[in-house]
């Protein structure tokens, strides 16, 4: 019932004008709001050990809007993955730090494009395929159907998706070898055995060790690509910056912990559009 009402949601969403489907994201986040949802419920969770100084109204607020934001990601994520390079970027207002990737890649060595759970992820991955060859690890969403969709999605928007396993490893190994892009997420719950315990807000959580892996081993620099989302269904503002030089430290839990403080850093720019449901302070079994 919930995969059809998932698939419905997003052929609706696909089908509209970007700022009505946005809006209608929008609702759908705020019916979500009084309902105890476990997104509302590890939400509220999450932002208590994260913004402990916050009031009790305000960070109920903030629970509400990344409810809100929740829901304008899923819609645009729909209206995304049925469109064009092009359509899509025209939604870029603004561009900040981008001789930052522009340097990175004149060194030769390839290009680490690390995008946390923020704003439109979606849309900071296409935004990276238009700049340089870029490789990312796909894993078919829980929603029947929905996997080619966005395998397609992301092969028409500059992306070469390459599957969660050593063969994606292996291809991810090479694209940096060719001088290319890869994307990762950084803020991703690792997969045992690939994970240090950091600090991520004053809390230890898993963190993953690849992104410093690679990093390490190809001696290729580190950008970090946030899509902020502007207020009113006026567009987005794509953010890079050169990511600490630490996140390459032989120390793991060094490097993870320069990773954190990475997303924490892209949190800053909008907080109530990061993904507070995800499921980051869950132990490892």
């Amino acid at each position: 019932m919930k995969a059809r009402l998932a698939r419905a949601l997003l052929r609706l969403f696909s089908a509209l004008p970007f700022r009505i489907a946005q809006g209608g994201g929008a609702l759908l986040g705020w019916l979500h709001w009084p309902l105890p949802t476990q997104a509302r419920q590890t939400s509220a969770a999450n932002l208590a050990r994260c913004y402990p100084q916050l009031e009790t109204r305000a960070r109920r607020r903030l629970v509400r809007d990344s409810l809100v934001e929740m829901g304008r990601t899923f819609a645009e994520s729909a209206w995304l993955w049925r469109r064009s390079g092009p359509q899509v970027m025209a939604l870029v207002r603004e561009v900040r730090g981008r001789e930052c990737l522009v340097e990175a890649r004149r060194a030769g060595r390839g290009v680490l494009l690390a995008t946390p759970h923020i704003g439109s992820w979606e849309l900071a991955g296409a935004a990276c395929g238009q700049e340089v060859p870029l490789t990312v690890m796909f894993r078919p969403p829980r929603v029947e159907g929905l996997g080619q969709v966005l395998l397609a999605a992301r092969t028409r928007l500059g992306m070469q998706p390459v599957p969660t396993d050593v063969g994606g490893i292996r291809a991810l190994h090479r694209a940096l070898q060719h001088g290319e892009g890869i994307g990762l997420l950084p803020d991703q719950r690792p997969q045992a055995g690939h994970a240090v315990d950091a600090a991520f807000f004053g809390h230890s959580v898993p963190t993953m060790t690849l992104l410093s892996r690679f990093a390490r081993r190809h001696q290729a620099p580190v950008i970090i690509v946030v899509m902020e989302r502007l207020p009113r269904g006026r567009g987005f503002r794509l953010h890079y910056w050169r990511a600490e030089d630490a996140v390459a430290d032989p120390d793991l839990a060094v490097a993870a912990g320069a990773v954190n403080r990475e997303v924490e850093r892209a949190i800053a720019l909008a907080p109530a559009q990061y993904m507070w449901s995800y499921r980051r302070f869950r132990r490892r079994k």
